[in-house]
């Protein structure tokens, strides 16, 4: 995001970037109903409640089972559960880069980027998202006055308003692992970068979107970004995957 951007945060850089393969993105985030046929130790909740608490291993780790199952191409490489590395070339399931989501939620389905994924007004539309909203007062340190999203803690995937994207929960529910290592470097000047998936390895990994516990300005906006290196009761994930293989074109 620009220095310009009300709530923008220092570990936030304008690039300029191309996103030139056409990719498939889950409508919802990753349910528990999804994960649990993946892992039956995890997403015993309720089945149509996003997956929270796990890690970037484990969100990759489904993309490749479900990559197996489909018989796609494994986009990461695991051994004994560690991700040594990943094939940018393959079709298989993998989670979002950064570039791919930021984008989805702030450009796609419109003429141009807004601050918001709803638009540039801070007065947020009815049924938009589930985030900190006046049930919150008290509990979170920003909450959003005069909105009610009729859940105190997360909420079945669809249960809000679809985005001009074609999608769901972007703008709240619960935040999402996305493929990229978090790193806070500027960019090279007056470079342009094709389909940018960062590091091959390394930790953190980032997390972008607000959750049923943001109400601030800065946490709203898609540009808002986070480290984590460990799952969180308020991060889940959703997947992606290129049309077909090959490539940078």
């Amino acid at each position: 995001a620009p220095r310009s951007e009300k709530g923008q945060r220092a570990n936030e850089f304008q690039r300029n970037i191309s996103l030139t393969k056409p990719f498939y993105a889950s409508i919802f985030e990753i349910t528990n109903s999804q994960f649990t046929k993946f892992n039956p130790k995890k997403g015993q909740g309720d089945a149509n409640i996003p997956i929270t608490s796990i890690s970037w291993q484990e969100a990759v780790a489904y993309c490749n089972w479900l990559s197996k199952k489909e018989k796609l191409q494994l986009f990461y490489e695991i051994t004994n559960g560690r991700v040594n590395d990943f094939n940018a070339n393959a079709d298989g399931y993998r989670l979002l880069s950064e570039a791919e989501w930021e984008w989805l939620a702030r450009k796609s389905g419109k003429t141009k980027q807004t601050i918001f994924s709803w638009g540039n007004e801070t007065i947020i539309p009815s049924n938009t998202a589930n985030i900190a909203d006046e049930t919150a007062k008290g509990q979170v340190t920003f909450y959003v006055p005069n909105y009610n999203d009729g859940y105190v803690n997360v909420a079945p995937v669809g249960s809000f308003n679809r985005e001009l994207s074609g999608l769901y929960d972007m703008s709240g529910n619960v935040s999402e692992w996305v493929h990229d290592v978090y790193l806070v470097m500027p960019p090279m000047t007056n470079t342009t970068v094709r389909n940018p998936m960062g590091e091959q390895r390394g930790q953190p990994h980032v997390i972008k979107g607000a959750n049923f516990r943001s109400g601030s300005i800065t946490m709203l906006r898609p540009a808002f970004r986070e480290g984590l290196t460990a799952g969180r009761d308020d991060v889940g994930f959703r997947i992606g995957r290129y049309l077909y293989g090959g490539k940078n074109e």
